[in-house]
């Protein structure tokens, strides 16, 4: 049987092939900025001995971050097309840890490195690690690490694959460096930290060595001695490097932690097809799998010339790259497959493919791995073959969410969970295109919560999404389901002592370990998410409970009831606090906190033409200012809470001052009903969505008009009602849901269209984004709840 050669080699490849593996991208061995300067999202340049070094940068809007160490530079740089690289902080966030490989874990074993500096100093390294496996690596971080990446994009891709001749020939024939086409890569994303990392890899060559550029030092890097109780489960050596400033103080300039040292990076990496194939199988034959014929096949059987033949053909051609027993790239495997099942003559491959094809798999054999998965390739035109996208969410998303594996772990802290009720993945459809009226239908797979065995949700106030956004809760009649959001699994079920009639709405804790609903049998309830128990019975109110949130703090519970009165409760004893009975209204479910909990809002309706909103001190319920305008429909406070925005029935909207009640500014943008007006997470933005079709941005201070936003139907009926809108918290999206059952995203930045989700088959009430800013759940009236990805979206586009 004909196999690659596994020989580990120098401790760069080791390392990167153990950690890549974690899904952050491509681990650096040397994450200190080179000479060339400190890596950028929009870098053209080429990976050495675990370094990345710089050669041109494709962003002219940026001339700071121009290269500027070769001469001559690369001057005829293209212009980006609009919107191709919109940079954005992720989620990717890595906290001050170890980040080990599988088998590697952080232990009382000590392995101790001299490390020479200069002449006169030398640092004593020390790690905790121990190594189970034939290779490993491990990254300490004594400081948290930040993320940007780009926005996946199919134009990058274009714009890469145009210009990438240039770049190249840049590289060979100015700068006179011996690159192939795939040693360089463009970077599109990025984890850095402070200089305070260390880096470790195990099963290096006890041979191999490796210079790597410290400052103005050059030092060369040895094997460590270790010693400790597990020293005997360590079979390979290991080596160790530390950042080349590692105290606390070079860490702060002016007060600000500097984090330039990037310890992982994701690429977009081009490859042309080689002279020969290459069957680069781990653990299988070079002939077990055949989806295309190899080139010579058909010389080779004309002159009658069998398997063995054919097999020494291909061992001859492979014969230099075989001894070479270098540990293989990620992209350099998947290229190599878009290659082997597709014509392709180019492939183009991004770090942000693979991981999300591996789902945040460990996969040892990676190569047969793909060969067993088989995610299609598409080849376009030109013959330029890439991962097709399409089926990459998929499987992802079946993955993630057909039958997942239910662990030890999971019932130690959800005893109750069950795949009875989970999410379930149904079909509906993304709309992509330059804009929403000549957007295309998509096929995609949104998970839905709350249509298995017929269990519809009551209604939008019904529905609560915890803080941290790992938990859904949605209640169904007189019950409460609780679901994780990671898989769709069914966590916890709360029911038991609880109501005897139909809740009217729940709302999760700050830190999600409770859940208070509300009512029509007249009590509110206060449960524990883990054991499912009733911690509180809020008795008192005389008719149904309509509303009953938890304050920001976590402190203290507010509850309304059908005819108005209002009662605040401590969240910790169950205690009545006090009770409010003058502010009547029609929708008693019409009140909200501030963001720092000290506040209060809550409509008061006599009549249509006699509307206010009271700002009551949660502290004592006293009253502190009255907002009064006719026919206020929807209120919501800035997120320094000093100002409340309302939206009214003719169509207007308000700012005003909380503290004194001051109309500060009158916005006069619709036409119809404002069904909703929300904040922009950084203030500096107002939102009002409306029954005429469009969602309008201002500015809160002026009343400067921004952008409009226009619903158009997705069934040629014209502009459709916006119900429900909604901001991004992280990133610079705004989304709606439309009386069409879709829910659309723009980016309120630039005001580019970015898909509509369809697939609700009734008018949508409600959208919510997760923390991350990257999902979306929506609230149809046909009574359940859709998730959607706007990464998914983007990917596709």
């Amino acid at each position: 049987m004909y196999r690659l050669a596994r020989n580990t080699r120098a401790p760069e490849d080791v390392y990167a092939a153990s950690l890549e593996r974690l899904g952050l991208g491509y681990p650096l061995w040397c994450p200190e900025p080179d000479a060339s300067g400190e890596p950028q999202i929009a870098d053209v340049g080429l990976l050495h001995e675990g370094k990345f070094i710089r050669l041109l940068h494709l962003d002219t809007s940026a001339p700071e971050k121009k290269v500027t160490r070769f001469k001559p530079p690369f001057e005829n740089i293209a212009p980006l097309p609009p919107n191709t690289v919109m940079v954005t902080r992720t989620d990717d966030r890595l906290s001050a840890n170890h980040y080990c490989s599988h088998g590697v874990r952080s232990k009382d074993i000590r392995a101790s490195l001299t490390v020479p500096v200069d002449a006169s100093t030398s640092l004593n390294l020390q790690a905790d690690y121990t190594c189970r496996e034939a290779q490993g690596a491990a990254l300490t971080l004594q400081t948290n690490a930040d993320a940007e990446q780009t926005l996946p994009n199919k134009s990058l891709n274009s714009y890469i694959l145009q210009n990438f001749s240039a770049w190249r020939e840049y590289a060979t024939e100015v700068l006179n460096l011996d690159v192939k086409a795939e040693d360089l890569v463009v970077v599109i994303g990025w984890v850095k930290t402070a200089p305070d990392w260390t880096v470790t890899a195990f099963g290096v060559d006890k041979h191999a060595k490796t210079s790597l550029s410290l400052g103005a030092k050059i030092a060369s890097w040895v094997g460590v001695s270790l010693s400790g109780a597990f020293s005997t489960s360590i079979k390979t050596s290991s080596i160790q490097r530390r950042a080349p400033t590692h105290s606390h103080e070079s860490q702060h300039l002016d007060g600000v932690v500097h984090r330039n040292q990037c310890v992982f990076m994701k690429r977009v990496r081009v490859k042309e097809r080689p002279v020969f194939p290459r069957k680069i199988v781990a653990g299988a034959g070079y002939d077990d799998y055949s989806p295309w014929r190899r080139p010579a096949q058909d010389a080779l059987e004309a002159a009658g010339r069998g398997v063995e033949d054919e097999r020494q053909y291909a061992e001859d051609c492979w014969k230099e790259y075989i001894s070479d027993g270098r540990i293989r790239d990620r992209l350099d495997i998947t290229q190599d497959y878009i290659f082997e099942i597709s014509t392709a003559t180019v492939a183009v491959v991004s770090d942000d493919h693979v991981d999300i094809l591996l789902c945040g798999q460990h996969i040892v054999d990676f190569a047969s791995w793909l060969r067993t998965v088989q995610p299609r390739v598409e080849v376009d035109n030109h013959g330029v073959g890439s991962l097709d996208m399409g089926d990459i969410i998929r499987y992802q998303q079946e993955h993630r969410f057909t039958n997942p594996p239910i662990t030890p772990a999971d019932t130690a802290v959800w005893p109750a969970i069950s795949r009875n009720g989970a999410g379930s993945l149904k079909d509906s459809q993304i709309l992509l295109g330059p804009t929403g009226t000549k957007a295309c239908p998509v096929a995609y797979k949104s998970v839905v919560f709350g249509d298995v065995e017929q269990m519809l949700i009551n209604q939008s106030t019904s529905v609560s999404l915890s803080t941290d956004g790992k938990l859904l809760a949605a209640a169904n009649r007189n019950t409460i389901i609780i679901w994780r959001l990671e898989d769709g699994l069914t966590v916890q079920r709360l029911e038991r002592d609880g109501h005897t009639d139909t809740i009217r709405q729940i709302a999760f804790s700050p830190d999600g370990q409770h859940v208070v609903s509300g009512a029509d049998d007249t009590l509110a309830l206060v449960w524990d998410t883990k054991t499912g128990d009733v911690v509180h019975r809020l008795e008192g109110h005389e008719q149904a409970v309509y509303c009953a949130v938890f304050s920001p703090d976590g402190t203290q519970i507010a509850t309304r009831s059908r005819n108005s009165e209002l009662r605040m409760w401590s969240a910790t004893s169950g205690e009545l606090l006090y009770v409010i009975t003058d502010l009547k209204s029609t929708e008693s479910d019409n009140f909200l906190f501030s963001p720092d909990g000290s506040q209060l809002a809550a409509r008061s309706d006599t009549s249509r033409k006699d509307t206010v909103v009271a700002v009551l001190d949660c502290r004592t319920g006293g009253r502190i200012a009255t907002l009064r305008k006719q026919d206020i429909c929807c209120m919501a406070f800035s997120p320094s809470g000093n100002r409340i925005a309302t939206g009214s029935g003719d169509g207007s909207a308000c700012v005003w001052d909380a503290a004194s009640g001051k109309a500060l500014l009158e916005l006069k943008e619709h036409t119809a009903l404002v069904w909703e007006v929300a904040f922009s997470p950084d203030g500096g933005e107002v939102a009002t969505a409306s029954g005429d079709g469009t969602v309008v941005t201002c500015n809160p201070h002026t009343g400067e008009r921004r952008f409009t936003f226009r619903v158009e139907s997705v069934r040629g009926w014209g502009k459709e009602q916006v119900q429900a809108m909604a901001y991004s918290p992280r990133n610079e999206f705004i989304a709606c849901g439309a009386y069409d059952g879709c829910v659309r995203v723009w980016n309120r930045r630039t005001s580019a269209f970015v898909a509509t989700f369809s697939g609700h088959t009734r008018p949508v009430g409600r959208v919510m984004f997760t923390p991350d800013g990257w999902d979306i759940l929506s609230y149809g009236n046909d009574d359940v709840v859709r998730l959607w990805s706007v990464r998914d979206a983007l990917r596709l586009s």
